[in-house]
C-alpha cells in the first residue's frame, strides 16, 4: 500500500490541501501534521471575531469533527515535525514517532518575530494562534492599556477590536507610514486617519528601542523619539519567519524533489486567498494536473465596522483614481503605474469588487 500524501501543518493550508485531494479523486492515504492540539481552523477572525467575543473557537473550525473520519483523512495533532529525511522519505515528529510519505506538502506556517528582551515577560505575546487569541482577549478589560508593535494588517485589526473593548490603545510603527508593502501613501495616511478619529494613538516613524520591566512584566516601551508608551498589556506584530528549521535543508532545494510541495507562508502565501490556492496546487500537482493560472492577488480587513478589499501591488503605483470621496464610509481607489493599473482598494464597496478584479486582470 502507498504511504500517500502526508500534509504537515496543521492550519488552512494543510487542511484546504486535503480537501483538494478527496475532490479530486485521490484514494490514497492522507495525513494531516499540526503543531498544534487543535484541528485545523481559520486564522482571519483571531484578530476580530473571537478577540472581540463574537465567536468562540468551535465556531472557527474548518471543517467539523467528523469531516476528517468520513474522508479518511488521518490527524496528528500537538506533535509538530521535528527533521525530514528526503532519501528515506520520512518526517519525524516531536514525539520520536516517524510517518513516511510518498508526497510531502510542506505547509508549517510561519512564527512570529519578537521584540529584543521580550523572553519571559508574562504580559509580551504574538497573535499566531488560538491560544494566543485567547490569552489576549482575557488581558482586555475596559481601561487597560494595549501597546500594539507593528502596524500591519493584524496590527490594525486588533486596535479596532481593542478600542471597542474600551481599551486604550497605542499603534506603534517604525516606519513613516503602515502597510508600505500593500498600500499606497495616499491610502495609508487614509487608514491612519481612520485610526486616530477612532481614538487610537498612532506613533509612525518610531521603534522600540527598550522594553522596561518590572516583576516580570512590561511596564512600557521606550522608543526612538524619545517618548514612553505606558501598557498593561503588549501585543507584538513586526513580522514572521517561514516556520522551516525543521527542515535540515534549504526550502527552495526540496522543492526541486518532484515529490514534495509547498503551500501558505512557507511559501510566501501570506494571505489567506493565496495560502488556499497554493494548497490546490500543491493537491493538483500530486494528482498530476496542470495548476490552475496563478490568481490575482488580494487581502482584506475589517477595521471600525469598515470592509477594507484590496487587489494587486498599490504599493508600486505612482498615481491613485480615487471613486468617491475618501471622506464617506464607501469609495474605491485604483493604483496606476505608468497609466496602468497595478492594484486597487474598495471601502465598503463590495458591488464594486467584481469590476476592480476585472479591470486588474485585464491588466
Amino acid at each position: 500500500m502507498s504511504d500517500g500524501v502526508l500534509i504537515v501543518g496543521g492550519g488552512l493550508a494543510g487542511q484546504r490541501c486535503a480537501e483538494a485531494l478527496r475532490q479530486g479523486g485521490y484514494e490514497g492515504p492522507v495525513t494531516i501534521v499540526g503543531a498544534e492540539p487543535h484541528a485545523p481552523y481559520d486564522r482571519p477572525p483571531l484578530s476580530k471575531e473571537l478577540l472581540a467575543g463574537d465567536k468562540e473557537h468551535p465556531e472557527i473550525v474548518l471543517r467539523p469533527g467528523e469531516w476528517h473520519g468520513e474522508k479518511d483523512v488521518s490527524l496528528i495533532l500537538g506533535d509538530p515535525a521535528t527533521g525530514l529525511d528526503p532519501d528515506a522519505r520520512e518526517v519525524s515528529l516531536q514525539s520520536g514517532a516517524t510517518v513516511p510519505y510518498e508526497h510531502l506538502v510542506i505547509a508549517t506556517g510561519s512564527r512570529p518575530v519578537m521584540l529584543p528582551g521580550s523572553e519571559g515577560l508574562e504580559n509580551v505575546q504574538a497573535l499566531r494562534t488560538v491560544d494566543d487569541a485567547l490569552r489576549l482577549r482575557a488581558a482586555l478589560e475596559p481601561g487597560s492599556r494595549l501597546a500594539v508593535v507593528g502596524a500591519g494588517l493584524i496590527s490594525q485589526e486588533v486596535a479596532s477590536t481593542a478600542s471597542k473593548r474600551g481599551v486604550e490603545v497605542t499603534l506603534i510603527e517604525a516606519e513613516p507610514l503602515p502597510l508600505a508593502r500593500a498600500l499606497h501613501p495616499d491610502l495609508a495616511l487614509w487608514l491612519v486617519d481612520m485610526q486616530r478619529s477612532a481614538g487610537i494613538d498612532v506613533r509612525l516613524g518610531t521603534a522600540v528601542t527598550r522594553i522596561v520591566e518590572q516583576d516580570g512584566r512590561a511596564i512600557a516601551l521606550e522608543l526612538s523619539d524619545g517618548t514612553t508608551v505606558e501598557a498593561d498589556h503588549v501585543l507584538v506584530a513586526i513580522g514572521i519567519r517561514p516556520e522551516v528549521d525543521w527542515l535540515g535543508s534549504d526550502l527552495d532545494t526540496l522543492l526541486g524533489r518532484p515529490e514534495i510541495h509547498a503551500a501558505g507562508d512557507v511559501a510566501g502565501g501570506e494571505h489567506w486567498e493565496a495560502a488556499g490556492r497554493q494548497a490546490r496546487a500543491a493537491a493538483q500537482e500530486i494528482l498530476g494536473e496542470e495548476p490552475a493560472d496563478e490568481a490575482l492577488s488580494s487581502w482584506w480587513t475589517d477595521i471600525h465596522g469598515v470592509r477594507i478589499q484590496g487587489f494587486g501591488h498599490s504599493n508600486e503605483a505612482d498615481e491613485i483614481q480615487v471613486d468617491g470621496d475618501m471622506e464617506e464610509p464607501c469609495f474605491t481607489a485604483i493604483a496606476l503605474r505608468d497609466g496602468r493599473p497595478v492594484g486597487a482598494l474598495a471601502v465598503a464597496c463590495p458591488r464594486e469588487v467584481p469590476r476592480l478584479r476585472e479591470l486588474l486582470s485585464a491588466g
